[in-house]
């Protein structure tokens, strides 16, 4: 009996952990962007943008946030920088694996200056269900993206190149520039997937199939004893359930 109830605990905290890893709340890839990337969109910032009061995206709280932000008249070059990030990001199986990506809004460009911040706040949800930001530089001192996950405050350490999505409910905020300028891209992602649950099979079953591959099969009841083949066709009733 107390064997029983030794191996009960062992197999709930196996199952506990893995429900934990697959409803991680956020994902990180260090390098997203690369140097040609960023280049190109500096080069469009500078020929065609032009950095304003980062106030005018907030309508919240005054003094909230001390940043700026840029502004682009030329929307055919707005186009030009939203593709450069929305290329590569379509490179990234995590991020789509992690979000299971519907659509995405067009990228704000955002600099804080030194003395510049983010207090802490909510993104609204009308943004989307995830939020990414993506560090164009790191010639800086401060201005960590500081998320509060599981009743603690987690900086992520600014890296070129560097991206950082998690959940829009996610309490954030952007910690005081002491030198430099932190420049950023930022972005939100609705997702076909709302249901936590889901979500959790969802990257659970994505998981297992990146271990296996499908063979090729002479009839059907062939492919139905193959566990990738099946693990596909759990994989795909998902989406189908929510697309």
């Amino acid at each position: 009996m107390v064997e029983s109830q030794e191996g009960q605990r062992e197999v709930s905290g196996v199952v506990e952990r893995t429900r934990k890893e697959k409803m991680k709340d956020h994902l990180v890839i260090e390098e997203n962007l690369t140097p040609d990337d960023i280049n190109g969109i500096y080069y469009i910032i500078d020929q065609f943008g032009n950095w304003v009061d980062g106030s005018v995206s907030y309508s919240g709280t005054d003094d909230i946030k001390k940043n700026l932000q840029i502004q682009f008249v030329d929307q055919y070059a707005y186009q030009k920088l939203s593709d450069i990030v929305y290329n590569r990001m379509d490179t990234h199986r995590r991020f789509h694996h992690f979000t299971v990506a519907k659509n995405s809004n067009r990228p704000l460009i955002t600099r804080t200056p030194t003395g510049g911040y983010y207090k802490p706040h909510n993104d609204v949800a009308s943004c989307g269900d995830f939020s990414t930001t993506i560090y164009l530089n790191d010639e800086f001192e401060g201005g960590e993206l500081c998320l509060w996950l599981n009743d603690e405050e987690i900086k992520i350490k600014p890296k070129k190149g560097k991206s950082v999505t998690y959940k829009t409910d996610t309490p954030h905020r952007v910690s005081e520039v002491t030198e430099g300028h932190r420049d950023a891209v930022v972005f939100w992602t609705y997702s076909f997937i709302k249901d936590p649950f889901d979500m959790m099979m969802y990257r659970g079953l994505t998981e297992v199939s990146d271990r296996l591959t499908i063979g090729t099969y002479d009839t059907l009841a062939e492919a139905q004893d193959d566990p990738a083949f099946i693990i596909d066709t759990l994989q795909q009733a998902l989406l189908r359930k929510v697309i």
